[in-house]
């Protein structure tokens, strides 16, 4: 190779490195600032890259790019996490949820009909209900607490997971479910769709799969309900909509008893994910 053509490549392969470096800068840097680092790992990253172009490997390369910009928004922010979650729909196909998300690392039959497929993720459990190689509902639950994905988006604000209530929530409730033991406690309520002729339901819910304790809120619900009177009923459920925060939500046209089915107990969530 003449002198001339190896100080192209050098000009080359250093203009791609600051397009690089540009384009993860672009990406990160705004939600990163804090994390110092970023700057360490991205210099090698840089250098990973410019390697492999300089061998000739240029479409390796440009996966290596994407990969690693994924891996570094993943790492200091959710945005990956959310765009996900937010790719997923009613009806949408399994084939399709399987090129999104990947197989299932559980899966159990609900009923007759349906399956429940289990996704675990560090930050969120994503479960997928399969009717007839379709999604016919589906359920998420973060397990950190800055995982709080905007659910609804409206002209003065938003209705973020674990931070808004659920009587915030803009759609009616319709149904709840509660129970609260040594095994397993839960609240889920399903709400209309908020969109006239769509047969979706919404759900929301506080489910208990870590070790965290069970609301207050959530116990005197269930004691209202085994033996209060239908004024204390009324008068639990509306302090814990004006007050709990849920940290399940989910769409589909199952009814929610099909829903609480799929709930797994702390027990389950241990064993199936080692957590």
């Amino acid at each position: 190779m003449s002198k001339q053509n190896e100080k192209l490549k050098a000009e080359l392969l250093e203009e791609l490195s600051e397009d690089i470096s540009e384009q993860i800068e672009e990406e990160v840097d705004e939600e990163v600032r804090e994390h110092t680092r970023l700057n360490k790992f991205k210099s090698s990253f840089i250098a990973v890259a410019a390697a492999i172009m300089a061998l000739g490997q240029f479409s390796e390369a440009v996966t290596l790019i994407e990969d690693g910009i994924d891996s570094l928004r993943s790492r200091f922010t959710n945005t990956v996490e959310y765009d996900l979650l937010s790719s997923l729909h009613v009806s949408n196909t399994e084939a399709y949820v399987i090129n999104l998300v990947g197989d299932p690392q559980v899966s159990r039959k609900i009923n007759q009909d349906v399956v429940a497929n289990y996704y675990y993720d560090k930050k969120f459990l994503l479960t997928v209900f399969i009717e007839d190689s379709r999604v016919s509902a589906y359920t998420y639950v973060p397990l950190i607490s800055d995982f709080t994905p905007t659910i609804a988006e409206y002209s003065d604000g938003s209705w973020d997971l674990l931070v808004n209530s659920y009587s915030e929530f803009p759609a009616n409730p319709k149904q709840y479910l509660i129970d609260h033991s040594k095994t397993i406690s839960y609240y889920l309520e399903n709400l209309d769709s908020g969109n006239a002729g769509l047969f979706v339901n919404n759900y929301l819910g506080n489910i208990a799969v870590t070790a965290e304790p069970t609301s207050q809120l959530l116990v005197e619900l269930y004691d209202a309900e085994v033996n209060g009177s239908d004024e204390d009923v009324l008068s639990a459920q509306t302090r814990l909509r004006k007050q709990e925060k849920p940290n399940l939500y989910g769409r589909g046209n199952l009814p929610i008893e099909l829903i609480q089915k799929s709930i797994l107990t702390g027990a389950e969530f241990s064993s199936f994910f080692g957590q």
